[in-house]
């Protein structure tokens, strides 16, 4: 389905022109706030989003007592950020308060667990029985991230350590998909020295889908190879489905982080658009905004310069086809 409207909001002139699914969205920011589902519905109108995968925020950032102002971000300051497992329950009592033809626009996703903890699995399952019919995935978990993974309390989380392969197994067992944030590497390193990790895991249980959330970057992370690691990747591993939310479409797909003045931005759009041709099948949009909306519009537009080059059977499947393949509805 296409749009031609357009709208001006913010000052910015943004033009529906494709229905989506956003699939990697935070209901809750890092200290478990929120617009709201009614201020989130109205931004998805606006942008020509039907519908969303939702999670809350397994992490919350400490309020340390040194500090005068409170923390709204994760690296708003050094204070440590702790796992929250109560965000799956703040999320699903927001969700299940709203109206029917409201709710149905949302898939939710559980997220709130330390993955360095043998119980998650358990606790997950408990979340299942407690909200059955619910729940359609399981996620954004975190592995590697950054200084996220620097500032967190407890040990260092590795995506295919004993806690997540039982993880996957319930997920497998339960016909979920796992969505898990892993980098690829560390912050200016030359050399994917992650991606072991995640190959194991994927090796790990071939009936578990693992959506590797932005193609294992974030910020500073600059991985001269990654277009054809990515390929690679998709390529031996038939369970492996990939995001382009965040920073990846910014610095990799548009190529902020990769081109310099003389390099035309197109080059960097036709190489990543011609991979996302090669596996339709396992690609997916996403936001990644964290608990509010402002600026949602133009985060959902700037897809447009990747969606108009592409063929009109893969943006179907990069919109909504591929989300729909991998969630449980109900």
């Amino acid at each position: 389905m296409i749009y031609d409207k357009q709208i001006e909001i913010c000052g910015m002139n943004v033009s529906r022109r494709y229905n989506i699914i956003d699939s990697h969205l935070h209901f809750l920011d890092f200290t478990q706030d929120s617009d709201g589902f009614r201020a989130l519905a109205e931004a998805m109108d606006i942008s020509g989003v039907s519908e969303a995968v939702v999670f809350g925020m397994p992490m919350v950032k400490k309020w340390d007592y040194l500090m005068k102002d409170r923390p709204l971000y994760y690296m708003s300051n050094d204070s440590r950020c702790y796992y929250y497992s109560a965000t799956d329950y703040i999320l699903a009592n927001e969700l299940k308060s709203l109206p029917d033809e409201l709710r149905v626009r949302f898939h939710p996703f559980c997220c709130g667990f330390d993955c360095t903890d043998k119980n998650s699995a358990t606790q997950i399952e408990r979340l299942f029985k407690m909200y059955p019919n619910f729940w359609s995935g399981i996620g954004e978990l975190m592995s590697r991230h950054d200084d996220l993974t620097a500032l967190s309390y407890g040990e260092g989380i590795h995506m295919d350590s004993p806690a997540f392969r039982m993880i996957y197994d319930l997920a497998a067992d339960y016909g979920l998909p796992v969505l898990v944030h892993h980098n690829i590497s560390p912050q200016y390193a030359k050399e994917p020295i992650y991606q072991g990790e995640l190959q194991r895991a994927l090796e790990y249980n071939r009936n578990c889908k693992i959506i590797w959330a932005h193609v294992g970057v974030s910020r500073r992370i600059k991985m001269e190879e990654l277009l054809i690691i990515a390929g690679r990747l998709l390529n031996e591993n038939p369970n492996l489905y990939v995001d382009i939310s965040w920073v990846f479409f910014d610095n990799y797909v548009r190529g902020d982080l990769m081109r310099d003045e003389e390099v035309d931005t197109s080059i960097f759009v036709d190489m990543w658009g011609a991979l996302i041709e090669k596996y339709s099948d396992r690609f997916m949009i996403g936001s990644d905004k964290v608990g509010h909306w402002a600026d949602y519009p133009k985060e959902i537009g700037k897809y447009y310069l990747l969606l108009d080059r592409l063929s009109d059977e893969t943006v179907e499947r990069l919109c909504r086809k591929n989300v729909l393949s991998l969630i449980k509805r109900y």
